[in-house]
């Protein structure tokens, strides 16, 4: 749990770095199979034991279990009986799908949390290997997609979303990535493609993502559907022309609507985190309310944010408007997102929440508005975004999840969202 008291300054670089070198391990050598297997498992002790030497002591204690919620990664939680007092007893180990660093910069994610962690927005990372991250645990659990509209839930979401966009500088960000890669620029791994540079914010993220995308038919039927809206009217045209000439009208259109903040991109209902505590009481209105008081009383924000593998600097807009998005579920069921209007008074309750303001304040309506009309622009960037990466995912991924259905499915909403643009 965090709490929501003053907020430490912006670390230095150099200090990061520091912290890197004396306290996380890195193993570029190491690569663990991705699959819950015994071949696996004895890779994970085998890595464990050197990243922890004193859990050897009970070693056949140790524990091993994989963790669900992802389309992506294996997770996997550790937990170890014994040790020194202050050594870790429980921790996470997430090793990356195959492929995903044709999509993910791991070098990007790996500095995001180490800032994270700086501004206690994240849990600590004790090493790093060659295909993944071993890092603290966060007591709780991870929420069900059609929780994060609870209303004991959502304005903890919101306020600490918004205290993560003020607070953390992506100027830091991107400095310590650069002075890391200059510092192991042998052993870096890269994103995408040494071919190309590597993007710098998610419009040129969403670029490379685009370049690299097959034919995908459930995407393609998706965009016939809607030709009489695309910027590329020419045909026949190739998906990726298609796509990269919407990204160029989209960017164009609203790249500038809303501020730069360092976006972590991917809050769905299990990268959530809430304590035991909080998730005993949703059901319980009684209870519910004395919890939820309880914690404001002391300042305390009980939500924790995981993976961060998709941080990048972007629009604020952008983030929440993916967040929401997120209340649809993995089943797309569109009908559970908020609609951006102003009279929605859920989401009047969201916004005052994430700017910390107080909603029936004059003042405070304009902003709420202001906001609302912000995240509205943003509202048919996720689809896009998320389409492209399952259709890449489609292609690459071992894991059983029908990612070009899900392309099409989620394509879907920057074409709903554009077509009411253009006739508002």
């Amino acid at each position: 749990m965090h709490g929501e008291g003053s907020s430490p300054s912006p670390p230095l670089v150099s200090q990061l770095l520091e912290k890197y070198c004396a306290h996380a391990i890195y193993l570029p050598d190491r690569f663990i199979e991705p699959s819950n297997s015994h071949k696996q498992k004895t890779q994970m002790l085998e890595m464990l034991l050197d990243i922890f030497p004193h859990w050897r002591v009970y070693k056949d204690l140790i524990q091993l279990d994989e963790l669900t919620g992802g389309i992506t990664n294996m997770l996997l939680e550790c937990k170890f009986p014994g040790g020194p007092e202050d050594a870790p007893k429980e921790v996470l180990v997430r090793t990356y799908g195959r492929g995903t660093g044709m999509i993910i910069d791991r070098d990007r994610e790996f500095v995001s949390h180490l800032v994270l962690n700086s501004y206690n927005l994240a849990p600590p990372i004790h090493a790093r290997f060659g295909n993944g991250l071993v890092y603290g645990f966060i007591e709780g659990r991870a929420l069900k997609f059609d929780e994060m509209s609870n209303p004991y839930i959502y304005p903890f979401i919101a306020s600490h979303l918004g205290k993560w966009h003020r607070l953390v500088v992506v100027d830091v960000i991107e400095d310590s990535i650069r002075k890391l890669r200059r510092k192991f620029r042998r052993r870096s791994t890269s994103s995408l493609t040494d071919k190309k540079p590597r993007p710098v914010d998610i419009w040129q993220l969403v670029k490379n993502w685009t370049d690299i995308l097959p034919e995908i038919p459930e995407m393609v039927k998706v965009c016939q559907a809607n030709k009489d809206i695309q910027q590329l009217q020419s045909s026949p045209s190739s998906l990726k022309n298609i796509l990269s000439q919407e990204l160029l009208w989209l960017e164009n259109e609203i790249g500038h609507s809303s501020p730069r903040v360092a976006t972590h991109s991917d809050l769905l209902s299990g990268n959530i985190i809430i304590p035991t505590e909080l998730s005993d009481c949703l059901h319980d209105s009684h209870l519910g309310d004395l919890v939820v008081s309880n914690y404001k009383s002391k300042k305390i924000n009980p939500i924790s944010f995981i993976d961060y593998e998709y941080m990048m600097p972007g629009p604020r807009a952008f983030d929440i408007s993916n967040h929401f998005q997120e209340w649809q579920g993995f089943d797309c069921d569109k009908a559970l997102i908020p609609k951006p209007i102003k009279t929605n008074q859920l989401l009047r309750n969201w916004c005052s929440s994430y700017l910390e303001v107080d909603r029936d304040i004059q003042d405070s309506s304009k902003i709420i508005d202001d906001l609302i009309l912000e995240i509205s622009l943003y509202y048919g960037m996720p689809g896009f975004y998320w389409g492209i990466w399952a259709g890449i995912q489609s292609t690459i991924s071992l894991i059983d999840f029908d990612y070009g259905k899900y392309s099409g499915q989620r394509l879907v909403e920057y074409w709903t969202w554009k077509r009411q643009y253009l006739n508002r």
